[in-house]
């Protein structure tokens, strides 16, 4: 038989969109995992000429004929579902790729997310005929896959036993439990679905690969994934990226920010959950929302689906109740929303129908007035809708009042283009009208508080300047930088001396302090003077990244006989601490008499890439943790918006009648990090400035000191 297979142009089409399937350990009892796909596929006729079924036991099952072994097919299907045991899954592979069939679905677990011998030898050998046949598969360790909208079914997921409601959100997973859990959500929110994937431990197919496909679906409008780990980073930044070039959404939740999550994640399925703020730092750099459970994550979808004009985080609070007037805006506002005042010719038109003690400015009290005359409430509305200072609207009303209210709401959302949250205070039979209207409606005052301003700052950051990923630059032509670097890998270094990691900021553009390198203790003493007192001598080895703890560093140092004195402490002191250290000398520089103490670094995330980090600096860097972070590259903009959400950035903009320190150098040197970490990525593993001194404004800055560790070397 020659089955067409229809495609959508992704390498996942037969997986994802099977013209024909062959059920490979099949059960004739359809409420076991080998019988449930079988069952759905017959419920939501599918075509039997499409199934086949192999199980030696039975010579049909449900009026299919049932085959001894894959080798007996009569032809080659799209797509395997394989209900067998761990240990027989890569013999049943690979006579499905002799067959001709060159997608499965694994649902056995007991490959790499154990770490039994058996289990690792089994993933070792999965693993080998991966790489020699190409196939595609989800799993193993997977509840399976299902395309909703062509009824599609490759799951053990007993929701598909039901038609479900089929629309633009495609649900990806890591854990089969997880986003089943969004399934039936989405379901009993009539959100329509186009796919359903359950990766499980991506042994062949990634999530960004995943992404790809529904990327190139013009039936998928928006993602909601789980996440525990990505295995393919840059892929995922590059797919990201296109996703939201195509105004197509992506909410996720990602798990293993603790460290017990982190054990259940690689125990689950053998991945790494990775840094976790670096991971919301890409996100939110993509433009991806993020939810923090999964049913979060789904109510992002269920918002994003109201598809409402939506730029800021800027809402209007109405209710019947000041007390709830106060609440809400208490909780918005701590969690980032704005709420401005209302112009004055929309507080005006508001007191017609509001008595003197009721708040018009916003929140808005409507009184319990309202429900003596309900249609004030659409006066109310129609101010709203029509006002340039909100892009929100949230109404707190009580289940009974909601009631009497739906129909004006129903028909101000069909003639707005603003989102209307109705928090319902008593859940009521009215709701689902209000839902089918374009209303969004939280039972749950605490979920539409979270939920709603997620949204909205992700609202927010769509609307705002877009970062891109970096594409492959053409080859720069070597510079003093990139001689520094190589120099020092040439001769097996780890690390550059700190005088070397200065040379190599400075040729970057980034001011450093003045400073000589001291041989012997007359030399220190030489340099000093010309320097000009006070200054710092510091031990100088590469060996050696803690000058401190090894009684390293002198300070104020204020004439040549105290240099000296300088030199031969600091240099004994650290090789008496660190007797396998190579003293090189010291560095003899210039004290900074003022500046706001700066950490400025970038380091290479195992799953993203290169990364800037920004922080109060000096000793208070790891009391406080008061860093930004950004992928790589970073501009002008970026940069001054990761100083802005530092706590300590009033230290920097005069606090408490100090002078305002020169923040435009700052951005300038933070930018040309960024270009040095950029050009020279293949050399370096990590670089830190700690501190740059950032002095008043006009000033500029100055890089104190620096750390610079080499690409491949043990550090």
């Amino acid at each position: 038989m020659n089955v067409a297979h229809k495609t959508s142009g992704t390498g996942l089409s037969k997986l994802l969109d099977p013209h024909s399937i062959v059920i490979v350990g099949v059960t004739p009892n359809l409420f076991r995992i080998g019988g449930i796909p079988l069952g759905s596929l017959l419920a939501h006729d599918f075509p039997r000429d499409r199934i086949l079924l192999v199980n030696p036991k039975y010579p049909e099952i449900q009026g299919i004929p049932c085959h001894p072994a894959v080798d007996d097919l009569p032809w080659a299907a799209d797509l395997a579902v394989v209900c067998v045991r761990a240990e027989e899954v890569v013999r049943t592979l690979e006579a499905l790729d002799r067959k001709g069939t060159h997608a499965a679905v694994v649902f056995a677990a007991g490959f790499g997310e154990e770490l039994t011998d058996s289990a690792q030898a089994l993933q070792r050998d999965l693993d080998a005929f991966i790489a020699k046949s190409g196939m595609k598969i989800a799993g193993p360790n997977t509840i399976g896959t299902a395309n909703v909208r062509d009824r599609t079914n490759a799951s053990f997921n007993t929701s598909f036993a039901e038609k479900l409601p089929v629309g633009p959100l495609a649900l990806i997973g890591q854990s089969g439990n997880t986003i089943s859990m969004m399934l039936v959500a989405a379901r009993d929110a009539g959100l329509g679905m186009s796919y359903f994937v359950s990766s499980g431990n991506e042994t062949a197919v990634e999530f960004a690969e995943y992404l790809e496909h529904f990327l190139a679906d013009p039936g998928t409008g928006a993602v909601l994934g789980y996440i525990e780990q990505l295995r393919d980073g840059p892929r995922f930044l590059r797919v990201a990226d296109r996703l939201r070039e195509a105004d197509k959404a992506l909410f996720v939740m990602k798990s293993g920010d603790s460290d017990k999550a982190r054990e259940a994640t690689a125990s689950h399925t053998g991945a790494m959950a990775g840094n976790a703020r670096v991971y919301q730092t890409a996100f939110r750099q993509l433009g991806v929302g993020i939810g923090r459970e999964p049913t979060e994550v789904l109510e992002l979808g269920l918002l994003w689906s109201l598809k409402r004009n939506v730029r800021s985080r800027r809402l209007a609070i109405v209710s019947l109740s000041g007390a709830g007037c106060a609440f809400l805006s208490d909780l918005y506002v701590a969690h980032g929303c704005e709420i401005p005042t209302l112009p004055e010719a929309e507080q005006a038109a508001l007191r017609k129908v509001i008595p003197a003690y009721g708040m018009v400015s916003n929140p808005v009290d409507l009184t319990g007035n309202v429900i003596n005359d309900i249609e004030h409430l659409r006066t109310v509305m129609n101010v709203l809708t029509a006002s340039q200072a909100i892009d929100t609207i949230v109404i707190y009303l009580m289940g009974s009042v909601l009631d009497m209210a739906t129909d004006i709401l129903v028909d101000i959302a069909g003639r707005t283009d603003k989102l209307i949250v109705a928090l319902d205070a008593a859940p009521d039979k009215r709701n689902a009208d209000l839902r089918r209207a374009g209303v969004a409606v939280f039972n749950d005052v605490q979920r539409g508080v979270t939920s709603l301003a997620r949204f909205l700052d992700w609202s927010e950051r769509q609307a705002g300047p877009r970062w891109r990923p970096a594409r492959a630059a053409a080859a720069r032509p070597a510079g003093p930088a990139r001689a520094i670097l190589e120099n020092a890998g040439g001769n097996g270094y780890a690390f550059l001396n700190e005088a070397e990691a200065k040379q190599l900021v400075a040729a970057a553009g980034i001011p450093i302090v003045a400073e000589k390198v001291a041989s012997s203790a007359a030399a220190a003493a030489m340099a000093a003077a010309g320097i000009g007192f006070p200054v710092a001598v510091k031990v100088l080895s590469r060996d050696i990244a803690h000058k401190t703890e090894t009684g390293g560093i002198a300070l104020n140092v204020s004439d040549a006989a105290e240099a000296e004195a300088a030199f031969t402490k600091v240099t004994s002191s650290a090789a008496k601490a660190r007797p396998d250290a190579r003293i090189e000398g010291a560095l003899v520089q210039a004290m900074v008499a003022d500046g706001v103490p700066i950490i400025l670094g970038v380091t290479k995330d195992p799953t993203f890439g290169p990364v800037m980090s920004v922080g109060l600096g000096g000793t208070a860097t790891e009391l406080f943790q008061d860093i930004s972070l950004r992928l790589l590259p970073v501009d002008r903009d970026m940069a001054a918006a990761m100083i802005a959400e530092l706590k300590s950035v009033p230290l920097l903009n005069g606090f408490r009648g100090a002078p305002r320190a020169d923040v435009a150098a700052l951005v300038d040197a933070m930018v040309k990090l960024s270009d040095l970490a950029m050009a020279e990525q293949a050399l370096w593993a990590e670089i830190e400035m700690n501190p740059v001194l950032v002095r008043p404004e006009g000033k500029g800055l100055a890089v104190v000191d620096a750390l610079v560790r080499l690409e491949g070397k043990a550090g």
